[in-house]
């Protein structure tokens, strides 16, 4: 059975303020939809009396920022029953419904959706295993110019390319990829084999 509260909501606006009036309107719609025994009128702030403010158990004022000290001194028995709504200039019929489901929610004790925090993001998945590579330095026949060499991959051209474009950057030199292998300038062994286990590579390391 679906619970019933039988309370009065008073929507407070501008004159002719047809944002209040749909706010009403929505208000009455979605509490009948749900079986809630409500009723809401709407009104301008200076239209009202202290007795019929006080009566209701919920006053909105609707895009009335400006008037709620007004409101607050006409009707200084509302307290916590005010609540201020700022809408657009033309009614959005999405912003109205979240608003008027805040609130009945809040009539019926339970928690505002806006009040719900959002999820956490998910952590970060850990770096994809992506196999052994070997990463070795080599001098001879370089003229004493060693290279650092990172073999045994098992890319096509263009990802081997790509990985050593991404290797040669975090090495800030040169470098040659082909048949598997990639080849930096100079004895890169510490730093290169820390950017493949970031990438998730297993590294083992030849020649000391």
């Amino acid at each position: 059975m679906a619970p019933k509260v039988g309370k009065r909501v008073l929507f407070l606006g501008g004159a002719n303020s047809e944002s209040t009036r749909v706010a009403a309107a929505s208000f009455l719609s979605t509490a009948a939809r749900m079986g809630l025994l409500c009723s809401a009128t709407f009104a301008d702030p200076s239209a009202v009396s202290p007795d019929d403010a006080n009566a209701a158990a919920v006053v909105v004022l609707v895009n009335g920022r400006e008037l709620k000290a007004f409101v607050e001194t006409r009707f200084p028995q509302i307290g916590e029953r005010l609540a201020v709504w700022e809408l657009a200039a033309k009614p959005d019929a999405a912003q109205i419904e979240r608003a008027v489901s805040d609130l009945i929610a809040k009539m019926l004790g339970g928690r505002p959706a806006s009040d719900v925090p959002e999820p956490k993001a998910p952590p970060p998945p850990p770096p994809k295993k992506l196999g052994t590579v070997k990463l070795s330095k080599e001098t001879a026949g370089r003229r004493g110019k060693g290279v650092t060499v990172v073999s045994e991959l098992a890319l096509d051209e263009a990802k081997l390319n790509e990985l050593a474009t991404l290797l040669k950057n975090k090495c800030g030199t040169g470098g040659t990829a082909k048949d598997g292998r990639i080849e930096i300038q100079g004895d890169q062994r510490d730093r290169l084999q820390v950017e493949l286990e970031k990438l998730g590579y297993k590294v083992k390391r030849s020649g000391g």
